[in-house]
């Protein structure tokens, strides 16, 4: 893996905002599993400043949502909810390539079946960007989930829930239930990019980094990636670069 330390959340918005575009510039019809959450958030809005007025760059990229609560959260999905309201609404990508999970699907299991399957038909996943859990949580890959766990529904710790709850926009109800790529799932994306930021996501970065390979450390499945970028922010890296 690549460590990229950012000076700032400023910094790592920017770097990821350039990293975005310019996998864009290569692959027009990119297929990327975008995040949700608040380190991602002002990765969005540097976007949105920049091309909101000609979003033609975007026309052509297909949207995976990387995961999703479940009922009682808003039937067009919590963290969809948010992805829409900070990039997609105005990015204009077509109906047609966007990828939602659709959590009010009778059978969830066979849902994610299809989620996988449409990935698949697609020529696979060319970038997953995501967040880390402060638990080492990768997506909603809670620690001890299986390593070449598939896309699935799947239980959160009520610390996952209390944290989604941290942030200073709640989208609605947060359910327990969740569904997520699976680890294995993340770890065919041609390429991976983790946006970190804070102290309190310090651990979880350097067992993610320097840990062994474990259930334990759903991020540190990465270790196994080709291509894996971490864009950090000064305060969650500090103690990763010094003792």
């Amino acid at each position: 893996m690549e460590v990229v330390a950012c000076s700032d959340g400023a910094d790592l918005a920017r770097r990821a905002a350039e990293l975005f575009v310019d996998r864009l510039r290569a692959k027009p019809d990119l297929a990327m599993a975008v995040p949700a959450g608040r380190t991602p958030r002002a990765m969005y809005a540097r976007l949105a400043e920049a091309y909101a007025p000609d979003p033609s760059p975007f026309s052509r990229m297909r949207v995976f949502a990387v995961d999703e609560l479940c009922p009682p959260a808003p039937a067009e999905g919590y963290f969809w909810r948010q992805i829409h309201a900070e990039f997609l609404h105005w990015a204009r990508v077509p109906a047609a390539q966007l990828f939602p999970f659709r959590v009010d699907a009778p059978d969830l299991v066979a849902m994610c079946r299809q989620h996988e399957t449409a990935i698949r038909a697609g020529g696979g996943l060319d970038l997953v960007m995501l967040g880390l859990g402060p638990n080492g949580h990768l997506a909603s890959n809670e620690p001890g989930t299986a390593l070449d766990s598939p896309t699935r529904p799947v239980e959160l710790l009520p610390g996952t829930v209390a944290y989604i709850l941290t942030d200073r926009v709640i989208q609605g109800a947060v359910s327990f239930r969740a569904v997520t790529l699976g680890l294995q799932t993340i770890l065919d994306a041609r390429e991976v990019v983790v946006l970190v930021d804070g102290a309190h996501k310090r651990a979880a970065l350097r067992a993610t980094l320097d840990g062994p390979v474990t259930p334990h450390v759903p991020a540190s499945i990465l270790q196994r990636h080709r291509r894996c970028t971490v864009l950090a922010g000064r305060a969650s890296v500090a103690s990763v670069e010094g003792p």
